[in-house]
């Protein structure tokens, strides 16, 4: 069994890193793809952010440094609606902002994307066709806007995935951090279904090409 594991909403301050070290005690080969916001404009704002930020950034900085987790961004501020108008200029200017936030915090990326609640348009896949990042599309919205190359999750880890994918060779499991019926803790269980010598992929190393 081949599994890709991503989890959205993932921050320095919001990743459950102490989620994903108990997980990769089960599986030590364990590879996670987080949907990273560069700039947390919620909890940023926050003053308590700030006190235990430098922390929580050597602990993701340790996952990275370990290969078991990607960075891939979530838009930029996860803003509802931050990309859904968005024209050519205004996407530019984005990755460009992006690429500032996650150097400053030396943090590596993938070149991929994921439009805070699934809204854009096609001047957004326009702009990551043209600069070459792939976008990550809903499993629930067939005829969703693609780049050439995309990523897009067959399973929800609230969804008895065991039994209605166990005929498939390739789980691309989704979750959040937290907040929603996927959250990341309350379905941590479910992921212990996922069979001990299954091969761990990140999302960047599943993805489809669009055909036309």
């Amino acid at each position: 069994m081949i599994v890709a594991l991503d989890f959205d909403d993932a921050s320095v301050v919001r990743t459950k890193y102490h989620l994903i070290k108990k997980l990769r005690e089960r599986y030590p080969k364990l590879k996670v793809s987080l949907f990273f916001v560069p700039y947390d404009i919620e909890a940023e704002m926050m003053q308590l952010i700030k006190i235990y930020r430098e922390q929580r950034l050597v602990e993701l900085k340790g996952l990275l440094d370990e290969g078991c987790i990607e960075l891939i961004p979530h838009g930029l501020t996860h803003r509802a609606g931050e990309f859904a108008k968005a024209d050519r200029f205004a996407m530019k200017l984005s990755l460009k902002a992006i690429e500032d936030v996650m150097s400053r915090d030396s943090l590596p990326f993938v070149k991929g994307f994921k439009a805070p609640f699934w809204l854009y348009n096609q001047d957004v896949v326009d702009v990551l066709d043209e600069n070459g990042w792939w976008i990550a599309t809903n499993r629930d919205e067939p005829k969703a806007l693609k780049t050439k190359r995309y990523y897009e999750y067959n399973h929800s880890i609230h969804e008895p995935f065991w039994i209605s994918g166990k005929d498939e060779k390739v789980w691309k499991l989704h979750g959040h951090m937290l907040g929603s019926e996927n959250d990341f803790e309350d379905n941590f269980l479910n992921l212990f279904k996922i069979p001990l010598n299954s091969e761990f992929r990140f999302a960047s190393e599943l993805l489809n090409e669009k055909s036309h």
